[in-house]
């Protein structure tokens, strides 16, 4: 952003921070939501899974999860202690907790486990499938090491930390700061809004414990080679190397390789006649490892593997296309967020993690884009099993990409590669998605490619991005390096550009909102890059695919589809969020989608699989006069008064709206609970509605976006009966009137209130002196929750203020901002210049120095080089 943009963009509240509001702020309260899917209904137990790693299986192993003692250790000393259901992380309602964990907290773990007979013979490693993000592991108060990764397994020999007999004591200390750090957070963020969801932080895979032998096998890695009818095979030890033995069976149980290789080496085995694995017939081979020490096992373990090949390759009409198993095949995708309303991040069960996956293939698809996440790495094994292909999104840096951020990315995308190289199921890696955090692309690439060449690159996916035909941002040079050519286009596909070599595909499309009711997870805020009735959905799908067919025909590859599930407020799933409601029927999306995937009908599972229930497309707003008669008749439970009342406001009856939202206050068990309170405030907008009483009255008891909601409210009444009466020809003196008014009724922060709204006033006008005199005023008491962009409205300050104790006050302001808000080159350009302008040079050319070398640029490197100079670097008519 250059200077001269800066004077746009704070007349509208940006909400940086939170606006202001009666309550306290959010505190530690999440979303909300009713959702639960039907294996959230029932209790997770430790004996619902199956080996956590099904690619290096052993039979003696204990599972950890379940119920854990937790301590939330704040920054400023508080704490809040309670059980917790491990894996869920604490955010979610299947955890128990369901609180918000802040950056500079601490979230400890305790349990006491006692070890078992079967696990006492040798070594005992401790095994996290996924801790997000910075943990560290005690046993028995003793230190046994660390991890950075939210989304990668690590593990720990705890032997000579146990206790032979008796209890021992693990404790895991977690810090996460979502997407406030230098790490990789996909989705997840502390406000949550459209395409962003709530954190999910802490232990959110299993924890498990396992016996391995003195020298045990750490690794295997799988490389297909069905040119060559072999398999190359890669055992690692955790000592000296040794020989092992392995047996390797095919899906039917006869053993078609057997043999003594070396281990820590690539060993070429044959396979004769191998059975390719596809979405069609996934093939799987067993793999025995036995380690050996003579003629001894010393250790042994099982895997399994695919015979598959992925590649680029010209079809009979010379276009490049994805191959699979060298011949066309085309994938018809789906981009799915792999997150559930009860779990968010971590699925409810082992089965409802192939449920998903069994749903999406019943629906006609055979291929999966998992976006931004990396899942358990059962779910992989369901997609070898069950015949999916995957696109495996690494997980994106943080915006604005903060020292360490590169370094800590491209960490755990290595970490990532490695550990899921085994699964044939994966056939692409996604580098970036709408170069969101994305730096050195082109090296990158070329480095995902040498580091798997067995896969293809996704270097860039959406580099180009349309909604409604229009172009969000050019490119320079999209996908170098990549294999394929990417577009995202919203909502309907359009042509993608055809590049030498490089394969075509749409990364994204579709994005249509149809709104379930009595399934949402926000009832209120509902999105989606279109909105279409659930009577038209089937057709404008239709006409999606049918326009699918004819870029195919010149020479498209791939297709993937926003989404399969519905997730928090984005409502454009296939089916809702809590997977209970499929939104086109199954047999029709079915024969819809075998006109890409001529195999799409042979999808039915075996056992036949139940998918969902059907959408009633005709429960929509027709029914209303029907449904208030129902009402009127004596229908009035809360979810059935709660779904009326947004249906009167939509209809614009605000009688039936109030009167329905009397009921609804009425019969509220838990009426000041959060969601409640927010959805009256939503309700309270309507004209004469009982809801703005209702929390005045309770105004203590609000927070979060409830609070916020009144605070709006109140805010436009304050408009309408205090300013605008007196606008135009307003004075200081009277908007210092109006401020003393508001607070003695509404308190302090509305008066507050005012008077950022006499800065506004002020700014329109280009009156400076009282520009400044309502900008000191408004952030000295309210600079923490401001409703401004902070570094905007500051530079105003710099460029049009002359007055020497303004200007020293704006310092301060924007030191705050960029070291407790805002840690862009504009804020530190801001922060230099002030700094330079009240006679601080030393201090602002380091901070000026800081802006350059972010981004380098030109206008911040002049600047720069003026404060060296020691001339002025603020416009010279306002000296």
């Amino acid at each position: 952003m250059s200077k001269r943009s800066r004077i746009i963009g704070f007349l509208c509240p940006l909400m940086l921070t939170s606006i202001v509001s009666f309550g306290q702020q959010a505190d530690r309260e999440v979303q909300a939501s009713n959702l639960v899917t039907p294996w959230g209904e029932k209790a997770r137990t430790e004996k619902d899974m199956d080996y956590p790693r099904p690619g290096l299986k052993r039979d003696n192993w204990v599972n950890l999860d379940g119920k854990w003692n937790f301590t939330v250790r704040s920054g400023k000393g508080t704490t809040e202690q309670g059980t917790i259901q491990v894996p869920f992380p604490i955010e979610s309602k299947l955890s128990g907790v369901q609180k918000k964990l802040f950056p500079d907290d601490v979230l400890v773990y305790e349990r006491n486990v006692t070890i078992p007979n079967k696990l006492k013979n040798h070594r005992v490693m401790l095994h996290f499938d996924a801790v997000d993000w910075d943990s560290k592991v005690f046993v028995n108060d003793q230190a046994v090491g660390d991890h950075k990764g939210g989304y990668t397994r690590f593990s720990f020999d705890i032997t000579k930390y146990l206790n032979a007999n008796g209890a021992n004591k693990i404790r895991v200390e977690v810090k996460d700061p979502s997407d406030q750090g230098i790490n990789p957070h996909g989705k997840q963020t502390l406000n949550p809004g459209s395409i962003y969801y709530t954190p999910s932080s802490g232990i959110w895979q299993t924890v498990w414990m396992e016996e391995v032998p003195e020298h045990y096998i750490t690794g295997v890695n799988f490389t297909p080679d069905i040119d060559n009818n072999q398999i190359l095979v890669k055992v690692d030890i955790n000592e000296a190397a040794q020989p092992f033995k392995i047996n390797i069976k095919d899906a039917a149980g006869k053993v078609v390789a057997s043999g003594e290789y070396k281990t820590g080496v690539d060993n070429k085995i044959a396979i004769k006649n191998p059975q390719l694995w596809t979405p069609d017939n996934p093939n799987l081979y067993t793999a025995e490892l036995q380690l050996l020490n003579g003629k001894q096992v010393v250790d042994k373990a099982s895997s399994y593997f695919g015979m598959r090949k992925i590649s680029l390759g010209k079809d009979s009409k010379g276009f490049t296309r994805i191959m699979l198993n060298n011949k066309p095949v085309f994938n018809l995708g789906v981009l799915d967020q792999g997150f559930w309303p009860d779990g968010l991040m971590t699925p409810p069960s082992d089965e409802a993690m192939e449920a998903d996956i069994k749903s999406i293939k019943a629906m006609g698809f055979n291929t999966i884009r998992k976006h931004i996440k990396v899942e358990p790495e059962r779910w992989y094994y369901y997609t070898d099993k069950n015949g999916m292909l995957v696109w495996q999104d690494f997980v994106n840096p943080p915006h604005g990409l903060p020292e360490g951020a590169k370094a800590e990315f491209e960490k755990e995308s290595k970490a990532i590669m490695e550990q899921l190289y085994n699964h044939p199921s994966i056939v692409v890696w996604v580098l970036f998605n709408e170069r969101w955090g994305a730096y050195d692309q082109e090296r990158l690439t070329k480095w995902v490619k040498q580091s798997d060449p067995t896969r293809l690159v996704n270097g860039h996916s959406g580099e180009l991005l349309y909604v409604n035909n229009q172009l969000r941002a050019p490119s320079d040079n999209p996908w170098v390096n990549s294999d394929i050519t990417d577009v995202h286009t919203y909502p309907a596909p359009m042509t993608v550009p055809d590049l030498p070599g490089k394969a075509k595909v749409i990364g994204e499309f579709g994005g249509i909102n149809v709104s379930v009711p009595y399934h949402q997870w926000d009832d209120i805020k509902s999105w989606g890059y279109a909105t279409q009735k659930a009577t038209d959905f089937p057709q404008v799908y239709r006409g999606f695919v049918g326009r699918l067919k004819q870029l195919e025909d010149s020479g498209l590859s791939a297709s993937i589809y926003t989404q399969p599930f519905d997730v928090e407020t984005e409502e454009n799933g296939l089916l809702t969020y809590d997977r209970k409601v499929l939104k086109i029927n199954l047999d029709s999306i079915r024969a819809i989608n075998a006109i890409l995937n001529p195999t799409a009908n042979n999808s039915k599972l075996n056992p036949p699989f139940n998918l969902a229930a059907n959408l009633d497309v005709h429960d929509d707003d027709s029914r209303y006069n029907a449904y208030i008669n129902d009402f009127k008749n004596g229908k009035k439970d809360s979810a059935f008064v709660r779904r009326m009342i947004l249906m009167s406001m939509r209809q614009k009856d605000n009688t039936n709206a109030n009167l329905l939202t009397d009921q609804y206050i009425k019969s509220l068990k838990a009426p000041t609970s959060t969601d409640n309170l927010r959805f009256i405030a939503n309700a309270a907008m309507v004209p004469g509605n009982p809801g703005y009483a209702y929390l005045m009255e309770n105004r203590s008891k609000l927070s979060g976006s409830a609070a916020d909601m009144l605070s709006g409210l109140t805010k436009k009444k304050i408009e309408a009966e205090y300013i605008t009466p007196a606008l135009p020809n307003i004075t200081s003196a009277k908007w210092d009137e109006i401020s003393a008014a508001v607070a003695k009724e509404y308190g302090s922060k509305m008066g507050t209130f005012v008077d950022g709204r006499a800065l506004l006033y002020y700014w329109q006008h280009k009156d400076w002196p009282l520009f400044g005199k309502y900008y000191r005023k408004y952030y000295e008491a309210n600079l923490e929750h401001s409703e401004y962009h902070i570094n905007n409205i500051t530079w105003e300050v710099f460029v049009n203020c002359k007055d020497e104790d303004l200007l020293k006050f704006a310092t301060t302001v924007a030191k705050f901002n960029v070291e407790q808000r805002d840690s862009s080159q504009e804020s530190m350009d801001t922060y230099a210049n002030l700094l330079y302008r009240t006679g601080n040079k030393d201090e602002a050319i380091k901070w000026e120095r800081k802006a350059v070398a972010v981004s380098g640029n030109k206008e911040l490197v002049e600047t720069l080089r003026k404060m060296e100079a020691g001339q002025p670097t603020w416009p010279e008519s306002k000296n």
